[in-house]
């Protein structure tokens, strides 16, 4: 027998576009960390094309929280300057480790936009919101994929570099659903 599950759909929902939109805002501030110091042109397109895709997740969440009116995540400008700064650090590093951080940070993605995806199918709301979780998952493991193709696991101490930056995304989550 299941436990019976008390929590407020309106507040779920709430928690979801807000948690949801700083994570995408976090991302896109990633992406344009790895921009500023990308040395190859070939990296700049591959990060530039995930950055645009996550523009595109953004402004859906943006949107969203207008339309349901959620505040957004009181901690913006803490992920508004350390996005940034793991970007920058980890494409300074090396583009191999700025995949790391992309394919880390992917991982947690797509495993909370999974447990979103359960939550809504198993309580039959907001189809709409579902369908974009849906497409956004995929998004972002193609992202990480992308960042294992470009050997991202041969980085610098890549399994110290990803736990921490696994364990960063995380508490991000954590507390942007609340705060």
């Amino acid at each position: 027998m299941s436990r019976p599950d008390f929590s407020d759909p309106d507040k779920q929902i709430q928690e979801i576009i807000r948690v949801n939109h700083a994570g995408e805002y976090g991302a896109k501030r990633i992406y344009q960390g790895q921009l500023k110091y990308t040395k190859s042109q070939n990296d700049y397109v591959l990060i530039k094309e995930m950055l645009e895709q996550e523009e595109v997740h953004l402004n859906y969440f943006e949107k969203k929280l207008l339309e349901k009116k959620v505040r957004p995540t009181a901690l913006l400008s803490f992920w508004h300057h350390y996005g940034f700064l793991l970007g920058a650090i980890s494409s300074k590093i090396g583009t191999k480790t700025a995949m790391l951080v992309t394919e880390s940070v992917e991982e947690v993605i797509e495993k909370h936009y999974a447990q979103q995806i359960n939550y809504l199918e198993n309580k039959n709301i907001e189809p709409e919101l579902l369908d974009n979780i849906v497409k956004f998952r995929l998004d972002e493991i193609e992202h990480k994929d992308t960042a294992i193709i470009n050997d991202s696991e041969q980085a610098i101490f890549a399994k110290a570099i990803s736990s921490v930056v696994k364990a960063i995304c995380r508490i991000a989550i954590k507390l942007s659903k609340k705060i």
